[in-house]
């Protein structure tokens, strides 16, 4: 590099590694969070602390830190910031090691680091983050390590690493470290010998680590192998209820992060850097294609689509670089010019994140401020039961706290339990809700769950009969007729529900009928897709409230050829409330 290149190389290395900081979240928000954060605590991947196969060193990352004094969440914080702050002089060597020009590999480091996933992620607790800067630093020392015997020494240390933090980085390596071991292995195969003898024995005695940390060997492999097996079943192409792949080849390859224009202009900038490089035959982006296109296709068949957006983060990569090549075409190659287009894409990017970061970095998550609540106000002797779907995140955050009592379904809470208290992953008007809207960015690049949580009192509880659907976070489906339980409440109560009406996939709107304990409340035309009704209503004193609610059509996605899903669906319910008349 120039005097100048090297100037702007770093004056835009410290300029991002500032903005990483305006990502830093104020809480954990997710499940695997929460078994990081217990991880870092206790380590035992046999009791899920954390999940299978047990990210070792990320954990072994973050510990340090805690045994420094800092809270377990934000030591993982720490490893995560600082592998967001070395992702742009990562990616930049490793775009100028693939064969890119200097104006190229920096636009495509800068556009990387300011894609609304890898922003956002990067102050999160999870491992994704940390694992993309190694694996792609295992990445460019190994295209190195084609001419360089101790870069490729170097590459299989750090791919080891790499494969220590995420099993999936062995994948984003591969075509590197074949290229570089078909070269070298020419010069010296006793160098090849002992990249292989380095980089095993990391990324293997983590995992043993792993395992003699967890307990006995068998247990471990059987948490291994109930982990791997439900992935098999329930993420991958082997689920039939899984969309079909030729959707979510759409979500995994262009727009995992649900900003449609704006992604598929980046993934277009790469067409036009591809089909340009076939007509003019050049290795560039071809070979950037060759490196994370396996781990793409990985991903696209085997992993949870609603978590694209963070799978995606280290194959993204190569949008950004080859969408920085697109740039340079479109600029005749002229490095000013070019600069200035990637500023611009930059900043878009950036204006439609921040208030995704505002709200991440400012705010508590709804199930981590539903759970500190519990924590200052409800005395540790009383019940307390809490949706299993934040479990891991309750657990780390109350600790073993007595009388803590976790369910996976609303109807496991009986309305006969007194007066405990009850922390569930929906809105409630009777108690302390904590929402994120879902009209904030948010809500379009990390999974779309967590966004509301609540606490209220077992009394205001209501049990899900006949006809429902399972709990699928803020709402529920059912089918053309469906009962529930509401709570006995003195005097009259207050009714109110918020419908979603599948309209468009019905040939006309249904009729909708409320009844309750047997009288029918009212009946109407489900007009519009969404509904809110309301109604002031007398309640039974001896028994709890039957309400019962039909629609005369349903719609069932899989004989549409919509999805695989084949359950009738008629009404989808997004609020329920049932409260004392003030």
């Amino acid at each position: 590099m120039t005097q100048t290149q090297k100037r702007i190389f770093l004056a835009l290395a410290i300029v991002i590694a500032l903005t990483r900081l305006f990502a830093v979240a104020h809480s954990m928000f997710d499940w695997d969070e929460g078994l990081f954060t217990l991880g870092v605590r206790e380590y035992n991947v046999i009791q899920y602390r954390p999940h299978p196969p047990g990210y070792p060193l990320f954990i072994a990352a973050a510990k340090p830190f805690h045994l420094a004094g800092v809270p377990a969440f934000r030591a993982l914080q720490i490893v995560v910031v600082l592998g967001a702050i070395v992702l742009f002089p990562v990616l930049f060597f490793l775009g100028r090691e693939i064969g890119f020009d200097f104006t190229t590999s920096v636009c495509g480091a800068v556009l990387f680091t300011f894609l609304p996933n890898v922003w956002v992620y990067g102050g999160t607790g999870f491992s994704d983050v940390p694992a993309a800067a190694i694996g792609l630093a295992a990445c460019a020392l190994l295209l190195r390590g084609r001419h360089d015997t101790r870069a490729y020494l170097l590459g299989a240390i750090v791919l080891g690493i790499a494969a220590g933090f995420r099993p999936m980085n062995l994948v984003l390596g591969m075509v590197p470290a074949l290229l570089a071991t078909f070269a070298r292995i020419r010069q010296s195969i006793g160098a090849v010998l002992l990249a292989i003898l380095l980089g095993g024995a990391i990324a293997g005695g983590s995992y043993a680590g792993a395992a003699l940390a967890s307990g006995p060997f068998e247990d471990y492999a059987k948490a291994v192998r109930i982990q791997s097996k439900y992935v098999h079943d329930v993420d991958s192409y082997h689920n039939p209820q899984r969309a079909p792949l030729r959707e979510l080849a759409k979500i995994f390859f262009i727009w995992p992060v649900d900003q449609r224009q704006r992604m598929a202009g980046l993934a277009l900038l790469a067409v036009i850097s591809l089909a340009a490089a076939i007509v003019k035959k050049r290795s560039a982006p071809l070979l950037a294609i060759a490196i994370f296109a396996p781990l793409a296709i990985l991903s696209w068949l085997n992993l949870d689509f609603a978590t694209a957006a963070r799978y995606a983060i280290a194959y993204m990569a190569a949008h950004a670089l080859l969408a920085a090549d697109g740039l340079g075409l479109l600029a005749q190659r002229r490095p000013a010019v070019q600069g200035t287009l990637c500023a611009v894409v930059a900043a878009v990017f950036a204006v439609w994140t921040w208030p995704a970061l505002r709200l991440q970095r400012t705010t508590d998550s709804p199930p981590a401020a539903a759970v500190e609540w519990i924590r200052k106000n409800v005395p540790a002797g009383e019940k307390v039961y809490v949706h299993g779907g934040i479990g891991p995140v309750a657990q780390a955050m109350l600790g073993d706290r007595p009388n803590t009592i976790y369910y996976d379904e609303p109807s496991q809470v009986s309305l006969l339990a007194g007066e405990a208290w009850v922390l569930d992953l929906q809105e409630v008007e009777n108690g302390q809700s904590f929402l994120w809207k879902h009209s904030n960015p948010l809500w379009k690049i990390i999974r779309r769950r967590n966004f509301e949580a609540s606490v209220g009192r077992v009394a205001s509880r209501v049990e899900f009969g006949g006809g429902w659907y399972g709990d699928e976070g803020p709402f529920r489906w059912m089918g053309g007729d469906s009962v529930l339980s509401l709570p006995v409440l003195r005097g009259r109560g207050t009714l109110r529900l918020r419908l979603y009406v599948p309209l468009n996939a019905l040939p006309s709107p249904p009729t909708i009928e409320v009844r309750m304990n047997g009288t029918t409340i009212e009946r109407f035309s489900g007009t519009s897709a969404d509904m809110e009704k309301s109604w002031v209503i007398p309640s039974r004193t001896d028994a709890p409230n039957e309400l019962r609610i039909l629609t005369s059509a349903t719609v069932n996605p899989a004989k549409r050829g919509q999805s695989d899903d084949s359950r009738d669906l008629g009404l989808r319910l997004d609020l329920l409330s049932w409260t004392p008349m003030q």
